[in-house]
């Protein structure tokens, strides 16, 4: 599956660039690391090169769920996070 592998992304969001490592099995598992520390990823789905998962974290009192969508082409992957407060736009490289 190309979407399987790790991956450095860039997420520009209204509280700074963010560089988390995303993490997807060829199993169906998979997780996000990142400032907040290392945590797996709910509902993931690979399907080729596309790929969508869930998230979930606490941040400023409130409990955020993320949900993502990504494509990627060889060695870079594209894709959008929304969540309550609006969306961010990512994208990011293979590093393994």
């Amino acid at each position: 599956m190309a979407a399987t592998g790790k991956w450095q992304l860039t997420i520009n969001t209204p509280m700074g660039t963010q560089t988390p490592v995303l993490t997807v099995n060829e199993d169906g598992t998979g997780s996000l690391e990142g400032t907040r520390g290392k945590q797996s990823v709910d509902d993931l789905k690979v399907d080729g090169d596309n790929v969508s998962y869930t998230v979930q974290f606490s941040a400023m009192g409130q409990n955020i769920k993320l949900n993502v969508t990504a494509t990627a082409s060889g060695d870079t992957i594209t894709g959008r996070m929304d969540t309550p407060m609006g969306g961010a736009d990512f994208t990011g490289v293979r590093v393994t």
